[in-house]
């Protein structure tokens, strides 16, 4: 069972993120990707994804060209209640508005901050 101080640290990034979020009017997608799942009768390969709406704070950290086109980098904080109450993995994807479009980034590196329970993800992404 968590402590009070674990619970304290869990609300506090819980609402920093979400005042954080809403004020900079940054709304995202995150996409939890499922395991497939082989299907025998019909020999098929199926996937369920699981998608999650919410603000989130990002940082821009880095944008750099690479052999003629540019690789940005993005930091985001999200907390486990924005996704599920589930840890991030590498295969999962996030939708982010830059430039006026929406653009799919890459999970690249996730930061798991936690006592007895996860309180915050800092979770860097590429596109």
């Amino acid at each position: 069972m968590p402590g009070a101080l674990d619970s304290l640290f869990k609300n506090v990034a819980k609402s920093v993120v979400a005042d954080l979020g809403k004020s900079l009017d940054t709304t995202v997608i995150y996409t939890r990707k499922a395991s497939p799942v082989y299907n025998t009768s019909t020999g098929a390969l199926t996937t369920t994804d699981t998608s999650y709406s919410f603000d989130a704070p990002i940082e821009f950290v880095d944008s750099e060209e690479e052999e003629g086109r540019e690789e940005r980098k993005a930091k985001l904080y999200v907390t486990p209640d924005l996704i599920g109450d589930s840890q991030p993995t590498l295969k999962d994807t996030l939708t982010l508005k830059y430039a006026g479009s929406n653009r799919v980034a890459q999970i690249t590196d996730i930061r798991t901050y936690k006592g007895d329970q996860e309180y915050l993800f800092i979770i860097q992404v590429r596109f």
